[in-house]
C-alpha cells in the first residue's frame, strides 16, 4: 500500500481547488491550471520586455526624424523626448575614453565636445 499525502492546494493563483496528491511533484489540480499560471508567469515577463522595445523604437525614430551629420545639444533632445540611457549599445571611441556613441539598431548619437552629432553605421543615407 503506498504512502498517504495530505491534500494539497493548486497553485494556481486563481484557483482555490484542493485535490488528493497521489504524487508529490504535482502542484497544479489540472493540466489547465498549469497552463494558466505558466501564461500568467511569462506574460509579466514579456510585458517588460515589450516596454524596454517600446522605448528603444521611440528613440529610433527620433533619430530618423533628425539630419545625419548634423549637431543638437542635449536640450534639442530633451524637447524631442529623446532619453540617451536607452539604447541598444553603447561604443567608446578609440583615442578618447570619453567619447562614445549612442546606438539605436543602426543609428546612432556621438556625443561630442559641444552635443550630439547623428552618425549611422550604414554607408548613404537611411
Amino acid at each position: 500500500m503506498g504512502l498517504m499525502l495530505e491534500d494539497r492546494a493548486c497553485a494556481h493563483i486563481l484557483c482555490d481547488v484542493v485535490f488528493p496528491v497521489t504524487n508529490e511533484r504535482k502542484i497544479f489540480c489540472c493540466d489547465q491550471c498549469r497552463a494558466r499560471q505558466y501564461a500568467w508567469d511569462n506574460s509579466k515577463e514579456q510585458n517588460m520586455f515589450r516596454t524596454a522595445h517600446n522605448k528603444i523604437i521611440s528613440n529610433y525614430r527620433i533619430l530618423k526624424s533628425l539630419e545625419l551629420g548634423k549637431s543638437y545639444t542635449y536640450m534639442d533632445l530633451v524637447l524631442l523626448n529623446y532619453k540617451t540611457a536607452i539604447c541598444t549599445e553603447f561604443t567608446r571611441d578609440k583615442e578618447s575614453a570619453r567619447i562614445g556613441t549612442f546606438w539605436c539598431y543602426d543609428l546612432g548619437l556621438k556625443k561630442e565636445f559641444l552635443g550630439f552629432t547623428v552618425v549611422s553605421r550604414i554607408v548613404g543615407s537611411y
